[in-house]
């Protein structure tokens, strides 16, 4: 044989050289194949051909040869017109009636040359065809003949007439073929001879990978058309709304997929810890970007067989199954049985590996030969078939913890395992996948994945609402329980009612949350002495609410004794030492005799207001924080008509919209104002913490009911 490279290394050939190698060359040969058993038929007459207003079907019966054709000076010795092909075995292209296509859904399905005698040719194969076309004066003026090719091909293919080359199907070169997907082609062809004859010659290619997913492939599936171009041109336009009705399940299984993804991924965001969420969100992103290149791929000839192959069957088919395995395993909680997904990407990598050495006939490569093909195809099947051994070992775990759930989770898995067989029985078994309800085209994958998030979105619906409910009942016992907590805190924190000539006394307690950290005490005397207790404990919500009930009910216990500041904080100090739970609580103790004698003690806590200036005090430390902490009181004496003003930090922290503290300054301008207006313009400015005012009015007494109170004392 001659070949292309060798055809072209043969300059300064005579015409009797070239005549000695025409007729060399008119044996055919054979590559990647067993030696066929079709019968050797004599030269057939040209098929006749009446052009009219339609096509003409080509259905030969055709000329057909394994092999490829020796080339002279830059063209295929086998497409001359003046080929002998007496010795090529025929291959008719009529559809046996009620034949369909178990891919595609179309009728008028022709067995490929895998089962018609080479079921172990792959690489090239020629089809030739003698025609007489007659009728030609009904072609309009300057119309030419068109040939369109059957959209069912394997896999590429060049188109001559007369010798002439007139198109391809695919990228050839000396040494490799670029494949791409079939879509409707069609091609206009030279002028047939002065007797209308026409000799049509098809060079095809096939990958050796391709008898792997498909079965009885090889050559055209379907006879080619012949007619006026502008005729051709509408069945090119018909087989390409075909081609959009092949596809329309995986495009509306995209649609929906990019509608649920992001709702996927926000309940992830939402929250974290439910990691079946983000799994979610990959498997639908995984199919989305799987499926838009392989539409791609169909449509466009940007994307050759080759990267389709390496980006959606080797990379991304392969994790589909390993990324529900970990979306079920994280809803069923199997968090126990690690093994699973350690064995479900291992898998993965396995099969990741074994269907790229199947499909390395794709990429021009030989990583296996060719006989091992098989085999490695049939491990990437083991190693799907182990995929869906473990759903189905999460499905019976998953039965065992939920039921309903599992129940609901089995038609789709195990339509989505029968999916993924779909390849597998389709070449051994011809058990289609893919059904065409009113002419359009949706197989188990599409049916599978799209039942597979409605089940989801089932149980996640049902899941959120047992949680609201779940949420509502824990609602209604903890507001329940803050209800009284707050009733308690209210009874706690009340003053006495005091009745004394020397003092008057206010106070207002506005807590930020239900119940709060905010404390205080005014206590007196049979002498009219006046105990004032204000303090913060660290924190809010229950467990500061319930430190303030240990502190107040450790304030009234004391204040049987002694109403000593000192001696208050220093008791108080150490109640809460160790017993605070890692809290803490600033403390201002004050008490005033009836002949206005102050003492103060402080433990953290913010100075009050005299008369609208704040009273110097020294600093110390909180209570709850060391046992060394020493509180002295410092003494002061009042006037009558004095006023002192105690409050928490709540005032001075209350924080408007823009960010802006209401401050030292604002709460020592209105210091002088009754408790109730003070609180309320820190609440209206922005309330942040536990707002308390204590207001103390100092009025003083005639000297004689003075000296009755000392003498009782």
């Amino acid at each position: 044989m001659i070949t292309h490279t060798q055809a072209h290394g043969l300059p300064g050939m005579g015409n009797m050289a070239t005549a000695f190698l025409l007729a060399l060359v008119s044996i055919p040969s054979f590559s990647h194949a067993q030696p066929h058993t079709a019968p050797v038929s004599p030269a057939a007459p040209p098929q006749v051909v009446m052009l009219g207003n339609s096509t003409v079907a080509l259905t030969g019966p055709w000329k057909f040869s394994p092999g490829d054709s020796p080339w002279v000076n830059g063209s295929p010795v086998w497409a001359q017109p003046g080929f002998d092909d007496a010795r090529w075995a025929t291959m008719d292209l009529v559809p046996k009636a009620g034949s369909v296509d178990l891919v595609s859904g179309t009728e008028g399905f022709v067995p490929g040359w895998t089962a018609r005698g080479y079921p172990n040719l792959s690489g090239y194969a020629w089809y030739r065809l003698r025609l007489r076309v007659t009728g030609q004066d009904q072609q309009r003026a300057g119309q030419p003949l068109s040939l369109k090719m059957p959209l069912n091909v394997d896999d590429g293919y060049q188109v001559y007439a007369n010798g002439h080359y007139v198109g391809q199907l695919g990228g050839f070169s000396d040494h490799h073929v670029r494949l791409y997907y079939t879509r409707p082609l069609s091609f206009v062809l030279p002028a047939p001879g002065p007797e209308g004859e026409m000799d049509l010659a098809v060079r095809f290619y096939m990958s050796a990978a391709t008898p792997l997913s498909n079965p009885d492939v090889g050559g055209m599936h379907a006879p080619p058309a012949l007619g006026l171009a502008s005729t051709v041109h509408l069945l090119q336009a018909t087989d390409g709304d075909t081609l959009l009705h092949e596809l329309f399940g995986s495009l509306l299984r995209t649609f929906v997929f990019l509608l649920v993804a992001p709702l996927a991924l926000w309940a992830w965001l939402r929250n974290r810890q439910e990691r079946m969420y983000l799994w979610l969100f990959l498997a639908l992103a995984c199919t989305i970007l799987n499926t838009i290149e392989s539409v791609f791929a169909s449509l466009s000839f940007a994307v050759a067989i080759a990267l389709d192959t390496l980006f959606g069957i080797v990379l991304l088919g392969p994790l589909l199954l390993p990324l529900w395995v970990m979306f079920w395993w994280h809803w069923f909680e199997l968090r126990e049985k690690r093994w699973i997904p350690r064995a479900a990407w291992l898998l993965a990598a396995a099969e990741m590996l074994t269907l790229l050495c199947a499909n390395s006939p794709n990429f021009g490569l030989s990583l296996v030969p060719p006989v091992a093909l098989h085999w490695c195809n049939a491990a990437s099947l083991w190693c799907v078939a182990a995929l869906g051994v473990l759903l189905a070992i999460i499905l019976i775990e998953g039965f065992r913890r939920d039921r309903a759930a599992a129940l609901l989770a089995v038609v789709p898995i195990l339509l989505l395992e029968f999916a993924s067989f779909g390849p597998y029985l389709l070449t051994t078994f011809h058990i289609p996948n893919t059904f065409f309800p009113f002419g359009l085209g949706i197989n188990t994958g599409n049916i599978s994945s799209m039942l597979m998030v409605m089940v989801i979105g089932a149980l996640a619906l049902r899941r959120f609402v047992r949680t609201q409910v779940s949420q509502e009942v824990t609602r209604k016992a903890i507001a329940q329980d803050l209800e009284q907590a707050q009733q308690l805190q209210q009874r706690v924190l009340v003053p006495e009612a005091l009745a004394s000539p020397f003092f008057s006394v206010e106070s207002e307690y506005r807590p930020a949350q239900t119940v709060g950290g905010d404390f205080f005490q005014t206590l007196t005397r049979p002498d009219g002495g006046l105990l004032v207790v204000i303090g913060d404990v660290s924190g809010k919500g229950m467990s500061a609410a319930m430190l303030v009930a240990v502190l107040v009910g450790a304030i009234r216990n004391q204040a049987e004794y002694s109403f000593d500041p000192a001696a208050m904080l220093t008791m108080l100090n150490r109640r809460l030492l160790g017993r605070a739970g890692g809290h803490f609580a600033t403390c201002l103790a004050a008490e005033i005799l009836p002949d206005g004698t102050m003492k103060i003690a402080n433990a953290g806590h913010l100075p009050p207001y005299r008369n609208g200036r704040e009273v110097e005090l020294e600093g110390s430390l909180p209570l709850g924080l060391s046992s060394e902490v020493v509180s002295q009181a410092q003494t002061f004496t009042l006037e009558p008509g004095d006023h002192i003003t105690f409050l928490t930090d709540g005032v001075v922290e209350a924080m408007n919209s823009a960010s802006e503290l209401f401050g030292f300054a604002r709460a020592q301008a209105i210091s002088g104002q009754p408790a109730a207006s003070i609180a309320q313009q820190a609440q209206s400015f922005g309330q942040n913490d536990d707002i308390t005012v204590l207001g103390v009015e100092f009025t003083g007494a005639p000297r004689e009911e003075t000296n009755k109170a000392l003498a009782a004392v």
